[in-house]
């Protein structure tokens, strides 16, 4: 597919049942590392046993219908780049010598779901799905994810992983999060503390981006346990997740309490901005998209804005930019961004 077609695509994770729960979180993803029976751990592989494996991972792979394969070691640093802006690759690759990223990636026709194979452990599968589901997903791969299945696993360590994070269940869950009132009263340090104790990590939702942290965009990251089932993992990592969404509620509503003028004329100075701002850079739409969104929260603008806000997140990050400008010569990417964002939001109009 064309790199400006993926480009052109609103992320899988919104859409059909994005709407559903709090609008503060953005998406739950799920990742499940493997490591296939009879092989050392990749990061100790040596080029031949690495070319055995990337042989069994295309057939699981097709096995369970990512059909689609890509060969990481054929694309451009902006194609690497534009994938990780997709989410198809994580944000900061973990650096063994030589042994540096993933080397292929598989798709299929569900694009909410797909797979790694190589940098730290054989097989790496990923869904994504909107919101804060009630349950763990079942991705294509769960019967043969089983240990009867192809893939590394003793007893009493469960699944083998050369990362002991990762050892047990494989299971890592992160979701992003909006969260600007608890941003805003400067209680971010304190909530990364307080997850951090109970093993979440809490960063910016990029990384390589600026911006995010200070428009209250975070990610949300689970690190494992050992012995803890699929189920029971999830249900504590979505319960804290839980605490620190009551959290912002609470802060958001001593903000309004507060500053309920000034809040209401930042949230509509901001959708206004975003209406008609002839130039973005990347981090002042955050920003103002942020105030945006916290003005569907406060009941301000239409449940809509925060899919359409979603989908601009994605789409108007650098590399999404340079594939969407098709013409010749291009566009400054700030005025580019900005008449994309109009366009955009051009139908919407506050409730009040």
């Amino acid at each position: 597919m064309p790199l400006v077609d993926w480009a052109s695509a609103p992320p899988p994770w919104i859409g059909t049942g994005s709407r559903a729960g709090d609008a503060r979180v953005l998406f739950t993803r799920t990742l499940r590392r493997r490591n296939f029976i009879g092989f050392p751990f990749w990061v100790s592989c040596s080029p031949e046993i690495c070319a055995k494996i990337a042989v069994r991972a295309r057939e699981f792979a097709h096995s369970i219908g990512l059909t689609r394969e890509t060969v990481l070691a054929d694309y451009s640093p902006e194609h690497i780049n534009f994938f990780r802006e997709r989410h198809w690759l994580p944000e900061r690759p973990t650096a063994f010598p030589g042994k540096r990223e993933y080397k292929r990636l598989y798709q299929g026709r569900d694009l909410a779901e797909h797979a790694l194979a190589g940098e730290v452990e054989h097989w790496t599968h990923v869904r994504t799905r909107p919101g804060l589901p009630l349950s763990v997903d079942s991705p294509a791969a769960s019967d043969s994810m089983k240990p009867d299945g192809l893939f590394a696993h003793a007893e009493p360590f469960g699944f083998l992983a050369s990362n002991p994070s990762f050892a047990g269940t494989g299971l890592q869950v992160e979701c992003g999060l909006h969260l600007p009132a608890l941003t805003a009263a400067r209680r971010m340090t304190q909530i990364q503390q307080a997850l951090m104790a109970m093993g979440i990590e809490i960063q910016p939702l990029s990384l390589r981006l600026p911006g995010s942290a200070d428009a209250g965009f975070f990610r949300a990251v689970s690190r494992g346990g050992m012995k803890i089932a699929e189920a029971e993992l999830y249900r504590k990592f979505t319960g804290r997740i839980e605490s620190v969404l009551q959290a912002e509620r609470e802060a958001t509503g001593r903000w309004e309490k507060r500053e309920k003028t000034k809040v209401e004329d930042k949230v509509h100075r901001a959708f206004r901005l975003l209406q008609e701002a002839r130039t973005l850079d990347y981090a002042e739409f955050l920003a103002l998209s942020s105030f945006a969104r916290l003005g569907v929260y406060l009941g301000h603008f239409p449940a809509s804005l925060p899919e359409r806000l979603e989908d601009l997140r994605v789409r108007m990050q650098p590399f999404h930019i340079g594939a969407l400008q098709t013409e010749e010569p291009p566009l400054d990417a700030d005025i580019f961004r900005a008449q994309v964002v109009r366009s955009a939001l051009a139908d919407l109009d506050s409730k009040t």
